[in-house]
């Protein structure tokens, strides 16, 4: 009591009168920097604490740097560092980033344009302390918030910052653990360098165990933050969906979704009627986002991960949900975006799903006031199994009336990838396009009908007049066949062997397929039917007439479709401008591939009728008009449905976005040609009569031409690659070798100077002795000489000799 009655007077004026607030922070901060005792630098602080929150600015600009200081001096006190850490806590939140006025991001700017502080929170997150670690987090949080790229920055060059950062997912008391995982998805977002760093931290295996750990997708909101940092550590990082594949993890997104490859029947029941509660939609749509992002089309891993998934069950996991579970339509729509490119150019997924058989999801698997009824019984499903191809249709075509515009779009995006770059589908789906049996002894129920999938697509292209409520079942089901059609001749010749009508070939009243749907359109126009028929009619038959001379003769054959044509591009108005500019497109199809000499309309009789009745000026202009039409411009890549459109009534689809690839890419074409000269030989050398198969010879030895230079091509990739294997081979003989020949020369040098130094040692003995000659031979010369003197006569010996007993006497003397 006593000291806070002393620490009370001591903020008090002259005379006791109290201070100003001003006053009252300065003399803080002056006590909690200069105070040699603890107890008292901590009471300051406290005090500091006490006026943060209603004198932010006032506490910040005072004492910052006299707390970041104290902060650094006294981390040993838990006390003090967690007071320290709550006031910059308060002082750097923010409610106005982008505001230069904002008192948060000022202070934010102070602290971090010392990355040492920086430095300073990541070692205090080695304190075990929770509200310490707790308060630490948010702070990092909040700098992060603010001024991400100067943090990312400073955490990179810390050498233990991410790590530090990855012990908080090892922490067991929850609510640490959750902020850590919050703080790393932040600071992940952005930052190639920090995703690499975090993911060969182990961090894939770690927080797919905190996934299990939490019951996988039935668990909270934990689940999808775990799955939310991961897609931000594999987003645009390719090597880190690399080491997630190596690692095995691709293996584990199975058990995630609750299936199992070699499931039993009362499981698979269970996997298909689940219980769907809001957390457990979420964390499904972020695992399906994950799948997708592995998946990217035009990546340079997606086929290895394609493959991968098809092996290991998450293709069939996710064919499953989209078509047999009682999944709500989020987690459909998804299912089948994911289920899309998973199969989007991979041969072996779409030969997968073309032998996928599905379950036919039960009415009694609907959701019920939130609750799901499970089926326990197996006589409850009256539906046989279908194709799951066959199922994609169903769900396109609202064929049950069970989903959302945005799953049938999802389900129209499937088939295209289904059909992408591949012909054996084109063909095999072509080949079923048979008008359904009419007495059907079997059911009177539209869905329960023995239906092929291509029987199904006609039903639902052709009765357009049953679908007036739903003009998207004509729309999905066009795009859904121009996608069977798309640049495959022998497709569209088994479409133009359809003939609908009572099954009589000799009967007049039988039409073929071509002049139905063109019929159609001309019905459809004159009830005024939606734009969305309109344009999915037209749409298919641009792209069944294009390079098609032979369907081209077909639908010129009746007269009264190009008066169809002409009618809707000459009103200037009551037409809808993209029905316009299909028409001016399909018209110049006409034009263009009309190579029938002997036909009642060619390009001489069509050239003036499209020169003088709609002028070239409006016949550009009106599909010029086509291109620049927002619907057009802006059509979705991945037919998605957002919910806004939904809410308001029918989405806005109009248009397919590889119809309008495949309109941009010719429709300069188009507009050029209907000025050619229409006797100009066509663009491939061949007679009208040729395209009529009057004369096939022609295109077969063409054909054969092309099989002949395909081979050689094969051959000779096939010799570069032995080339190639050849010079790499060599080339690693030619490096061995190399290698030797650099051992060898090192040893040499190594003799070599060893034989230097030996022989510079001799050479040196060699002066030294013939130094010692010259000195003996002057003292020989100089002892003769003094025998001389004393008139002796010796040899060369007794000299010698002399010499040597004269040297002795005279070392005597």
């Amino acid at each position: 009591m006593e000291f806070f009655s002393r620490g009370y007077k001591g903020l008090l004026g002259e005379k006791g009168q109290p201070q100003s607030v001003e006053d009252t922070i300065a003399k803080l901060v002056d006590r909690a920097s200069n105070s040699t005792l603890l107890e008292d630098r901590r009471a300051a602080i406290l005090g500091l604490k006490g006026l943060s929150r209603e004198y932010r600015e006032e506490v910040g600009e005072k004492g910052i740097g006299t707390l970041l200081h104290i902060l650094n001096e006294d981390r040993a006190d838990i006390d003090t560092v967690k007071a320290i850490l709550e006031i910059l806590n308060i002082l750097c939140a923010s409610d106005r980033q982008d505001s230069v006025t904002d008192v948060g991001v000022k202070f934010t700017d102070e602290i971090v344009k010392n990355s040492s502080n920086i430095n300073l929170f990541l070692d205090i997150l080695q304190e075990y302390d929770f509200y310490v670690r707790f308060h630490d987090i948010q702070l990092l949080s909040i700098l992060l918030s603010i001024r991400p790229d100067h943090v990312q920055e400073c955490i990179l060059s810390a050498p233990m910052g991410i790590s530090r950062l990855m012990d908080l997912l090892d922490d067991r008391r929850e609510i640490i653990r959750n902020e850590g995982l919050l703080l790393l998805i932040s600071l992940t977002e952005n930052n190639a360098d920090i995703q690499k760093i975090v993911a060969f931290d182990n961090a894939f295996e770690r927080l797919l165990e905190i996934i299990a750990e939490e019951d996988g997708l039935n668990g909270g909101i934990i689940v999808q933050d775990c799955l939310q940092l991961i897609l931000n550590l594999l987003r645009y990082n390719v090597s880190n969906q690399n080491f997630f594949r190596e690692t095995s993890c691709i293996q584990r997104i199975p058990a995630f979704l609750s299936f199992s490859a070699n499931f039993q029947q009362g499981f698979e029941l269970e996997f298909l009627a689940q219980d769907w509660h809001e957390q457990k939609i979420a964390n499904t749509i972020v695992l399906l986002e994950l799948i997708k992002i592995l998946v990217v089309p035009n990546n340079m891993n997606t086929v290895t991960n394609q493959n991968v998934m098809v092996q290991c069950g998450v293709l069939k996991s996710v064919i499953e949900l989209a078509l047999s579970s009682n999944a709500p339509s989020p987690v459909k729509s998804q299912s089948l975006y994911a289920l899309a490119d998973l199969i989007r150019g991979n041969q072996s997924g779409q030969e997968f799903l073309t032998r996928t058989v599905v379950t036919v999801p039960h009415p009694s698997w609907n959701q019920s006031n939130g609750n799901n009824v499970r089926s326990s019984s197996h006589d409850q499903i009256p539906t046989p199994p279908r194709p799951a191809v066959m199922a994609l249709i169903v769900v396109a075509v609202g064929a049950e009336h069970l989903e959302s515009y945005s799953t049938r779009a999802a389900a129209t995006y499937a088939f295209e990838s289904y059909t992408f770059n591949n012909i054996n589908a084109q063909l095999g789906l072509a080949s079923t396009l048979t008008p359904p049996p009419d007495d059907n002894p079997n059911s009177e129920t539209y869905t329960a009908k023995p239906q092929s999938a291509g029987s199904l697509l006609l039903s639902a292209l052709l009765e357009w007049e049953d679908s007036e409520a739903d003009p998207y079942v004509v729309w999905f089901a066009s795009v859904i066949f121009l996608h069977i059609l798309m640049n495959n001749e022998k497709s569209k010749e088994l479409a133009r062997r359809i003939f609908i009508g009572d099954g009589d070939d000799n009967v007049e009243e039988n039409v073929s397929l071509l002049h139905s749907i063109a019929g159609n359109f001309m019905m459809a126009t004159r009830q005024n039917a939606d734009v969305r028929v309109l344009i999915g009619y037209l749409c298919t038959l641009c792209v069944w007439l294009w390079d098609s001379p032979i369907s081209v003769r077909e639908f010129l054959s009746e007269s009264a479709y190009l008066q169809m044509l002409i009618t809707p591009i000459t009103q200037s108005s009551g037409v809808d401008a993209r029905v316009q500019g299909l028409c001016a497109f399909l018209l110049g199809i006409c034009y263009e591939f009309n190579h029938d000499l002997d036909s009642q309309i060619t390009k001489s009789t069509l050239q003036p009728i499209l020169l003088k009745r709609i002028g070239f000026d409006q016949f550009v202009n009106r599909i010029t008009r086509l291109r620049e039409s927002p619907h057009f411009k802006h059509a979705s890549q991945y037919l998605q449905v957002v919910p806004e459109e939904i809410a308001r009534g029918l989405p806005e689809l109009y248009f397919d976005y590889a119809f309008v690839e495949f309109f941009k890419n010719n429709y300069e074409t188009i507009q050029r040609s209907i000025r050619a000269d229409p006797n100009a030989k066509p663009f491939s050398g061949l007679k009208g009569s040729d395209y009529q198969g009057d004369n096939d010879s022609k295109i077969t030895s063409y054909k054969e031409v092309i099989q002949t230079q395909e081979k050689e091509i094969s051959q000779l990739k096939e010799s570069i690659k032995q080339l190639e294997e050849q010079l790499e081979l060599q080339k690693l003989s030619a490096e061995k070798q190399i290698s030797t020949l650099n051992n060898e020369v090192e040893t040499l040098k190594q003799t070599i100077e060893t034989q230097t130094t030996g022989h510079a040692k001799l050479e040196k003995e060699q002066e030294d002795l013939l130094l010692c000659l010259a000195d003996q031979e002057t003292t020989i010369k100089k002892y003769r000489e003094r025998l001389i003197a004393l008139d002796q006569e010796v040899s060369d010996i007794e000299e010698d000799e002399e010499g040597e007993g004269e040297e002795e006497e005279d070392d005597d003397e």
